[in-house]
């Protein structure tokens, strides 16, 4: 293809690469390269397709680096997020202090994002990869393959004098390009997923499989209520998801112990205590739990605390109370970056300035998931993409004047 020049590349079409687009001048070149046959691709399934794009309690304790997110939060957080998208057009509303648009949908983020890119005249390139990307005279040469059904794979080059990777990660249906930093020597680490399902030890799942409940889940000191929903190899749902960064993170490992807490919203001496007043000394430990649970979780509790079903009650409250409140598992691992909404890893944040600009070659930009920069569920990473975004984007305008 014929060499194209631009001021910025931005690589990948997805959150951050789009708006990082959107805020740059319109005087600048831009061009957007994106390896899906499509920009937003995955912005589409975030929040099950609901797009939860930020999050009104935007505490920096939901991320895994803190203290490097605080000042890009500090600069552009929830509200400017939603005055931003709502002079693009975009009407929201809040459930939870979790901010979606107003239809649910979010195809109607990315409407709003491609239609300020098309305004702002960025010439995007799908189903475009790129392979490689060097430095020289100050300016960058951006190499890879444009693939077109039906017809040959096509090579291209462009340049640029800025370039921005945002890339994503490899959760879903993404592709890890930290490699390309790698030749500035830049550091990456392994990127693991996260935000995914957690597996763990099959015997405590019998009969769950496929089970919805309303429950806490603690591993070493981290605690979190939420949805859980069982799989065959472990646990899913919202909670399970922000667990999962306890072990992506590395602050817990295979072979570690996960409870659940099927009544999180009272203490073991408060079970106790209703299962006690419940008790007419003449039932049984399974007459003695029907109503509370669902039958199959009631079936595990007994089998947790050791008992039978057809023991008597009397004297069995306590163990059963702890079998409530602690049902154990031993975790194995983490679910398959296809089951995972981010990774954990990327590229070290360290080694990019205030404006996440590469210490170690001028005018190159990394922002996103690109990063080691990670938060739980609830909206936590889409705000660390357009936060991340604005700041690259406002020290590209002010070095190109």
């Amino acid at each position: 293809m014929d060499n194209q020049k631009f001021d910025v590349i931005i690589i990948g079409g997805g959150a951050a690469g789009l708006f990082a687009a959107a805020q740059l001048p319109g005087n600048l070149s831009i061009g957007i390269l994106e390896s899906n046959d499509r920009v937003g691709k995955k912005l589409l399934a975030t929040g099950n397709g609901k797009c939860n794009l930020t999050n009104l309690d935007m505490n920096i304790v939901h991320y895994n680096k803190p203290n490097v997110v605080e000042d890009f939060l500090d600069r552009f957080d929830a509200h400017d997020s939603i005055a931003f998208f709502e002079k693009l057009g975009l009407i929201t509303k809040v459930s939870d202090k979790r901010v979606y648009p107003y239809s649910e949908c979010a195809s109607s983020v990315l409407d709003v994002l491609r239609r300020a890119v098309e305004r702002n005249g960025v010439v995007v390139c799908t189903s475009h990869t790129v392979n490689n990307i060097e430095s020289f005279n100050e300016r960058f040469n951006v190499g890879g393959v444009f693939k077109q059904e039906g017809k040959p794979n096509e090579a291209f080059c462009y340049t640029a004098d800025h370039v921005v990777l945002a890339t994503g990660s490899a959760a879903t249906f993404g592709r890890d390009s930290t490699s390309l930093f790698k030749v500035f020597g830049h550091t990456v680490r392994q990127p693991v997923p996260s935000l995914c399902p957690i597996r763990t030890d099959k015997e405590p799942l019998k009969g769950l499989q496929g089970v919805r409940v309303k429950a806490g889940i603690r591993i070493g000191y981290r605690y979190e209520v939420g949805e859980v929903l069982f799989k065959e190899f472990g646990l899913s749902g919202i909670a399970a998801f922000n667990m999962s960064g306890e072990i992506a993170r590395g602050r817990a490992k295979a072979g570690d112990m996960l409870t659940v807490d099927f009544m999180p919203e009272y203490s073991k001496a408060e079970v106790e205590s209703i299962f006690r007043k419940r008790d007419n000394g003449r039932q049984t430990v399974k007459e003695l739990l029907v109503g509370t649970f669902h039958s199959k979780v009631q079936e595990r509790i007994i089998w947790a605390a050791g008992c039978n079903e057809d023991d008597r009650a009397a004297g069995k409250i306590g163990v059963l109370a702890n079998a409530i409140k602690n049902y154990r598992f031993n975790i194995e691992g983490l679910g398959d970056a296809s089951l995972a909404q981010v990774m954990s890893g990327g590229l070290n944040p360290r080694e990019f300035d205030e404006n996440l600009m590469s210490l170690k070659v001028k005018n190159a930009y990394a922002i996103g998931e690109a990063l080691d920069i990670d938060g739980d569920c609830g909206g936590y990473n889409l705000q660390w993409a357009w936060s991340s975004a604005r700041a690259a984007a406002l020290s590209i305008a002010k070095n190109a004047l």
